[in-house]
């Protein structure tokens, strides 16, 4: 790595170089914000039916696999942004950079307005909020400069604004998987390493009391 050398009081200094390079490629700028708003979920349900998006995430953007990402009800600015960033290879999933590469912006859109009109997955209905799970929430834990859930992802978990998103019904599996690789740093797309920071202060037992209240409602299986 290129270090930056400093000469102070005649030392001089070795400081490793910033690394510049942006966690996204989505700024949620006005010519982003119009290109939200011009979106066709028409077409956009026309596109996820040519690229077989069922397959992962279900024909209601429900999926069957709890590895897998509920994707209805998702905003359509957070939705726009990790489809950019899987395009950008800002996340790293090799099936959806291969769905994404080809499309423009305006197909992205689409498909994000498309998904965003969808009824999310309900949340399970005996989930409990623990004492710990609670505070997390509601409070956070100012001694560990944790914000709360709710901060960013709402009161109810339905998600906040642009890049926040919904976690109320999402898979407990598919929860617990982000929040271990934003703690290793295998998912690094979260903008100023908000999530990373999160994650790695969250002990494995949070983490999974948080994914299992957020969770979704399961189907029986037959």
């Amino acid at each position: 790595m290129l270090r930056l050398i400093f000469v102070f009081c005649g030392v001089a200094l070795l400081v490793p170089a910033a690394n510049a390079e942006p966690s996204s490629a989505v700024a949620f700028d006005l010519p982003t914000l119009k290109l939200l708003k011009s979106a066709d979920p028409a077409k956009g349900e026309a596109l996820a039916k040519k690229s077989k998006c069922a397959k992962c995430h279900g024909d209601d953007g429900v999926s069957d696999d709890p590895d897998d990402v509920n994707i209805a009800g998702m905003s359509a600015s957070y939705a726009f942004k990790q489809l950019k960033d899987f395009q950008a290879k800002k996340r790293d999933d090799k099936d959806m950079y291969k769905k994404t590469k080809k499309l423009d912006d305006s197909q992205l859109a689409d498909l994000a307005a498309w998904y965003a009109t969808l009824e999310p997955s309900r949340p399970a209905a005996d989930r409990t909020m623990t004492a710990e799970v609670r505070k997390l929430v509601i409070h956070g834990d100012p001694e560990r400069l944790l914000k709360a859930c709710s901060a960013c992802h709402g009161s109810k978990g339905r998600g906040g604004q642009f890049d926040h998103p919904a976690l109320t019904g999402q898979n407990k599996t598919y929860l617990v998987d982000m929040m271990t690789a934003f703690q290793d740093g295998d998912r690094t797309n979260d903008i100023y390493s908000r999530m990373r920071y999160v994650s790695e202060v969250l002990t494995e037992q949070e983490i999974e009391a948080l994914a299992g209240y957020y969770a979704a409602d399961l189907p029986e299986e037959e």
